[in-house]
């Protein structure tokens, strides 16, 4: 049985979620994808409370691909790389805004702001963005991509 990328993401994630969660840690995102006549395949993992470390990474690797070899899901060679979301993580969910407060964002929806992000009310969904100064209100529903921005 052959499985499409779509369908290997799903079983890939099936198997990662209880091993990154048995971790401590949280499965972010998994990608699978030709990239220069290679498959790759991608397993983004985070910690809450804390950065994810390479000896994080290391590990769930080792877990993930001994798992993966057992059952041998993915037809051919594909490379596995797994990592964090990283300083520019994308912000996906209400409840990031509120995990990252205080932190720079950019907030694309019907107009792209830069700022600090204030406050979230996670009942109304409205995102506060401090902007030279003023506060500006940003409905989550109206996001289209938003993302952590680095500071120098």
């Amino acid at each position: 049985m052959s499985l499409n990328p779509k369908q290997i993401v799903e079983k890939v994630t099936e198997i990662a979620k209880p091993i990154v969660s048995s971790m401590g840690l949280e499965l972010f995102d998994v990608k699978y994808k030709s990239q220069g006549g290679k498959w790759i395949l991608t397993v983004v993992i985070d910690k809450v409370d804390d950065y994810v470390s390479t000896r994080d990474c290391e590990l769930v690797s080792y877990q993930i691909e001994r798992e993966l070899d057992a059952q041998d899901i993915i037809p051919g060679r594909y490379f596995l790389e797994v990592s964090s979301p990283g300083l520019d993580r994308p912000l996906r969910k209400l409840e990031d805004f509120e995990r990252f407060k205080g932190k720079l964002a950019k907030v694309k929806a019907k107009k792209t702001y830069t700022g600090y992000i204030k406050d979230v009310n996670l009942q109304t969904g409205e995102i506060i963005l401090e902007i030279d100064g003023e506060s500006v209100i940003v409905n989550f529903a109206e996001v289209k991509s938003a993302n952590l921005e680095i500071e120098f």
